[in-house]
């Protein structure tokens, strides 16, 4: 498993995240088809939510050209030093203090996840334990997108790295990429042929759209 590599550091833009793997075979589907990070869902009541098997599996399984990156919602620290990746995504309502505290008790590399809101936008920007903004839609996971119009000119004020999240899919991703330039994109309904399982050619599609040009 990779473990050390720099997301921040990609060797191909945008950066791509396929969220909610839950097989050995999504893996490679991945890898093969040039992601740079999976998202590894502990959400009760998720479709993707992994069981502790199936994470064992996983992190075996893990492939070197792939980052895994932990998908916690308000969880508490114990649950987070389990995780042995470098990155965590934080997808919850924790509270600016809350993440100076799990960055200060972890040592986690944090992904902040937020519905869009503008002044969300500057909030986090503005956290100094917050290395890449993640930009959802109304709710995580749910194919929802939000008003990307709204975001772009926000974009070039942003310090931060920024990726897009929230009703992308291989349809539309690669017109994303192209107005609006972020540092990375997610997807996670949009590559499943149903909730919760990943259709390997969406993955592959979604790949070659972000990266069309």
């Amino acid at each position: 498993m990779s473990i050390e590599r720099d997301l921040l550091d990609p060797t191909r833009f945008p950066m791509v995240k396929i969220c909610g793997v839950r097989t050995p075979a999504d893996l490679e589907a991945c890898a093969t088809a040039g992601v740079d990070a999976v998202g590894l869902v502990f959400a009760p009541g998720s479709p993707r939510e992994l069981d502790p098997a199936a994470f064992v599996d996983l992190i075996a399984e893990m492939p070197d050209a792939l980052e895994p990156i932990g998908l916690f919602v308000d969880p508490d620290t114990d649950l987070l030093e389990a995780w042995p990746g470098a990155w965590i995504q934080l997808h919850g309502e924790e509270s600016a203090a809350r993440v100076t505290s799990i960055a200060a008790e972890t040592g986690h590399r944090i992904i902040k996840a937020f519905p869009f809101d503008a002044d969300a936008c500057r909030r986090w920007d503005e956290h100094p334990d917050v290395e890449i903004l993640l930009i959802d839609g109304p709710r995580g996971g749910s194919g929802e997108p939000f008003d990307h119009a709204a975001l772009a000119p926000l974009l070039a004020t942003l310090q931060k790295p920024v990726i897009i999240a929230g009703g992308l899919d291989p349809e539309i991703v690669g017109d994303v990429v192209r107005n609006l330039e972020p540092f990375g994109v997610d997807v996670s309904s949009g590559v499943e042929s149903s909730r919760g399982v990943k259709d390997h050619d969406r993955i592959r599609g979604f790949v070659a759209a972000a990266r069309s040009d």
